[in-house]
């Protein structure tokens, strides 16, 4: 039990980095609102991000593959150096988003003739897949959290658990509207409204606050795999 509480004590907080994507969220928002069959288009979103984040834990298997068989099956020291150079950037890139506002407002192109649900579902779900595979930061620690799963001494029964909630957690700014709009179709876009106003006011300072955190983490941790500290 405790092995798989560590793991998830890694998974988690680095699970809720990647999930904090401001843009994400209001492309979602007005593809709810502006497409003619908002459910469609959500869940067409949602299997494209899906596509993106099973590609990205593919990677971080493979690399967490090649790690081992470079390092004859000890890892630990590339992987206290691997924490140390991803926490030194995470900090530096919360330090830049904390003093950065996007005010530029997202545009999105939604054809407003009458489309099959089909053609519905696919147009989202490559939109999603080319905002996700634009999105370096959300996919670098994908990969990254999906290595650590790999590499970990627990079962698989807890390394699917481990995955199936990052992927949850990383794609909660996608679910959440989805949900909302088949709970609430009457007030979905009432409600999106004020959550994307919150998110436009206050989202680069919570996301600089969590990668800062979770840049200082890995810093700390992987210069205590390395003995430096």
């Amino acid at each position: 039990m405790s092995e798989i509480v560590a793991l998830l004590s890694d998974v988690v907080p680095i699970a809720l980095v990647a999930a904090i994507s401001p843009t994400t969220f209001a492309v979602v928002i007005l593809l709810l609102s502006l497409s003619k069959k908002p459910k469609t288009s959500g869940i067409g979103f949602l299997a494209g991000s899906l596509v993106v984040m099973l590609v990205a834990v593919l990677l971080g298997f493979l690399a967490a593959e090649g790690a081992s068989f470079a390092t004859g099956g000890n890892p630990g020291p590339f992987q206290g150096l691997i924490d140390v150079v991803l926490g030194l950037f995470l900090f530096s890139y919360g330090i830049k988003i904390s003093f950065q506002k996007d005010n530029n407002p997202i545009k999105l192109e939604i054809p407003q003739e009458e489309r099959s649900s089909a053609a519905e579902f696919g147009r989202s779900m490559f939109l999603a897949m080319g905002m996700f595979a634009m999105n370096l930061i959300t996919t670098i620690l994908v990969i990254f959290a999906s290595s650590r799963i790999a590499i970990s001494s627990v079962h698989w029964p807890s390394k699917i658990l481990s995955l199936t909630l990052l992927i949850i957690i990383t794609l909660l700014l996608v679910e959440i509207p989805l949900v909302i709009c088949f709970l609430a179709p009457q007030r979905a876009n009432q409600i999106l409204s004020k959550l994307n106003t919150w998110i436009k006011k206050h989202g680069h300072f919570l996301t600089a606050g969590l990668v800062l955190f979770l840049g200082a983490y890995l810093i700390i941790k992987g210069l205590g795999i390395l003995n430096w500290i």
